[in-house]
């Protein structure tokens, strides 16, 4: 696959995650005319209250129908910007008075990845059932909540239906240590390529590989549902866990929040 190629299919697999995390909890999406629009029930404007540019549409449009759509909801969205190609967008967001929430390094990894050991005293689980998706969201909540207000109840609202986890495109791994829930990734197939997100550590238990281990095992799942290759977008403290399992950098993102969003 060209490189080209292969980001844009990374780029429509992002676009499809969206969609879908967004129905799966109960959300609405609006795709047309070049802007993916998703929101769902909770003011929090990240990932699943999202707009993201998917084609030739001008940087004032698609920010003035972003907005126009969220304000019927009566809360903000989250605006993704591609860095070499969304310059415009990045503007209109700027003298909208958003600012920068965080910048995130799209990566690609086209084989499966070596697992690494299981540390004593831990077990990795695949999510089966209610339990396993509760035991997700309970790590991803404690990693995650600081990162925003709010955003500890989004993602349980997120994961609030097992279908986030438990549906046939989708794998979600739990990392036990010592009997309790600590580390998380996940896989989910669109457009042929394999999404990993939510990779999440609980404080107590970084340091011990066990972030990585979750990653390969959500990897390895995404190619045994039938993806090409696997994708996702690192945090720039994520890079190095990713590196080290093989990924590369193909593009990046900024994302933009409303500023009294951004902590």
């Amino acid at each position: 696959m060209q490189p080209n190629e292969l980001v844009r299919q990374a780029q429509r697999c992002l676009a499809e995650v969206l969609k879908e995390f967004a129905l799966r909890c109960g959300g609405t999406v609006l795709d047309e005319n070049g802007l993916l629009l998703v929101a769902v029930d909770h003011p929090c404007p990240i990932f699943v209250n999202s707009a993201l540019r998917t084609g030739p549409i001008g940087a004032e449009e698609a920010l003035h129908r972003s907005q126009a759509f969220f304000a019927a909801r009566k809360h903000p969205c989250e605006t993704w910007v591609l860095l070499g190609a969304d310059d415009d967008l990045e503007q209109a967001a700027v003298s909208a008075g958003m600012r920068v929430a965080i910048e995130l390094v799209g990566m690609v990894l086209q084989q499966n990845p070596e697992m690494p050991d299981i540390p004593a005293g831990s077990e990795l689980r695949r999510v089966q059932d209610v339990q396993g998706v509760r035991d997700f969201t309970r790590v991803a909540k404690e990693a995650f909540a600081g990162e925003a207000p709010g955003f500890g109840d989004l993602i349980g609202k997120i994961f609030s239906d097992p279908r986030s986890l438990l549906a046939p495109d989708t794998a979600g791994f739990v990392v036990y240590h010592q009997g309790d829930p600590a580390s998380v990734a996940m896989a989910m197939v669109q457009e042929g390529v394999a999404w990993i997100g939510w990779v999440a550590t609980a404080g107590k238990f970084r340091g011990q590989g066990l972030g990585r281990l979750a990653t390969a095992a959500a990897t390895r799942a995404g190619f045994a549902l039938g993806a090409d290759f696997a994708s996702l977008e690192a945090t720039k403290m994520g890079v190095p866990v990713y590196t080290r399992l093989g990924y590369r950098e193909v593009l990046r993102y900024r994302t933009y929040w409303p500023a009294e969003f951004v902590v």
